[in-house]
């Protein structure tokens, strides 16, 4: 990258992080490199980026904003009465300690620091370009929305909330909105709140995402299968609204290139996709599944009783084996026995076929399973275990099969 940069801008002063700069002894010294040099570019890593400190002053204005927001939101609640469910207070009331803590302990920061600790405020940093900011979308945010399916974690990490922390920085020593250049290929993935999580780094105005949801989302209860192939009612934000206005605000900050634009030869896919029914051990175990969803009794599923823990992430959990039972029973449990209609089966026939109609062309073929990476000593895993279906079965040099 720094290469790249000095090429573009040969007579710039460029600092390039290494690993042992971020190294607790060597920390504080390039922090006070940044702050007493004027360089035109710093470039770290997302890591290395999260470990600088962050302005007391600034955490404790943005989570006192975020706390004023849910002491709102519980307002509105407790006057609503009998329409609120226990659980949406209890969600906001948990919220609310949790953010009282946190003010607690920047208020303590504050009071006990020391001159010699150098925060993000005092580099004088200007403008930042982050790259693959997807990584920085799970934002914390707040809704009275607790039932809405989608949404993601309204908690966010602490990752993009140092983001959030550094963006607003610069934004007030600017006096001006934006401040940094998002730089990804997904921008928006799985929810409209990453969408609104995008206005709330680059427009500090906007700071509630039930107004803005109101304005620009529309909200529908739909039957929907779940893990276990249920149908089940949900309530989710599935449309967009007032779309040429959402999108003429979304344009004021955005800019876009497609693969078309900057020239980018890719080749063409050819999906085919192959119905590969299950297998009777695999129908037997996704009635198994349901019983664990409904239940909880993980007996069911051949392991020991969930913890208090686990049963929180019951799903997860039922989703996890789900996924794993699609692929292999042994993926589960190694002592399952090969079945002829399971998909490595069918995967290892389908790499014959090829094999053989292109050997004369020497034909290279690649092989990706989401699941089931090989590792060295192991136990099962499905690569191993199509590499012996193609040497057995199909004749084909092990040599051959990397």
């Amino acid at each position: 990258i720094a290469d790249c940069y000095r090429t573009a801008y040969p007579n710039a002063k460029i600092l390039y992080a290494s690993e042992k700069d971020f190294s607790p002894e060597n920390r504080v010294r390039f922090f006070n490199n940044i702050k007493n040099n004027d360089y035109d570019c710093v470039i770290m890593s997302h890591d290395q980026f999260g470990k600088i400190p962050q302005s007391p002053e600034m955490q404790q204005r943005i989570l006192q904003a975020e706390l004023d927001t849910v002491e709102e939101n519980l307002e509105v609640l407790r006057r609503q009465g009998k329409d609120v469910s226990r659980a949406m207070l209890r969600g906001l009331e948990k919220r609310k300690i949790n953010l009282s803590v946190k003010l607690e302990s920047i208020a303590h920061a504050i009071k006990s620091r020391t001159d010699d600790v150098v925060d993000f405020k005092q580099m004088g940093i200007d403008h930042i370009f982050i790259d693959e900011s997807h990584q920085f979308k799970n934002l914390t945010f707040n809704t009275r929305h607790d039932r809405v399916a989608g949404l993601g974690n309204s908690e966010g990490s602490q990752k993009a909330l140092n983001m959030l922390f550094a963006i607003r920085t610069i934004q007030e020593r600017t006096g001006k909105d934006l401040g940094a250049t998002f730089l990804s290929g997904t921008t928006i993935s799985n929810s409209l709140t990453e969408l609104y999580l995008l206005f709330k780094y680059l427009r500090p105005d906007i700071r509630c995402f039930d107004a803005w949801a109101a304005i620009f989302a529309k909200k529908t209860t739909d039957f929907e299968f779940n893990v276990t192939n249920n149908v089940v009612q949900k309530e989710r934000f599935r449309y967009f609204i007032k779309v040429p206005e959402l999108a003429a605000f979304y344009n004021e900050i955005t800019d876009y290139r497609t693969a078309e634009d900057v020239g980018v030869d890719r080749p063409h896919k050819n999906e085919i996709l192959h119905h590969i029914p299950p297998t009777p051990e695999q129908e037997d175990f996704i009635q198994k599944l349901m019983q664990f969803a409904k239940t909880g009794d993980a007996t069911l599923l051949g392991r020991p009783p969930l913890s208090e823990t686990e049963e929180k992430a019951k799903m997860l959990i039922a989703t996890d084996y789900a996924r794993k039972m699609a692929l292999d029973m042994r993926m589960i449990d190694p002592n399952y026995e090969d079945h002829p209609d399971n998909k490595a089966s069918h995967c290892a026939k389908t790499i014959a076929e090829y094999y053989h109609k292109y050997d004369a062309q020497k034909g290279t073929q690649f092989v990706f399973s989401d699941l089931g990476t090989y590792q060295p000593g192991d136990g099962w895993n499905v690569y191993s275990e199509i590499k012996r279906k193609l040497t057995e079965d199909y004749g084909i040099p092990a040599s051959e099969v990397r």
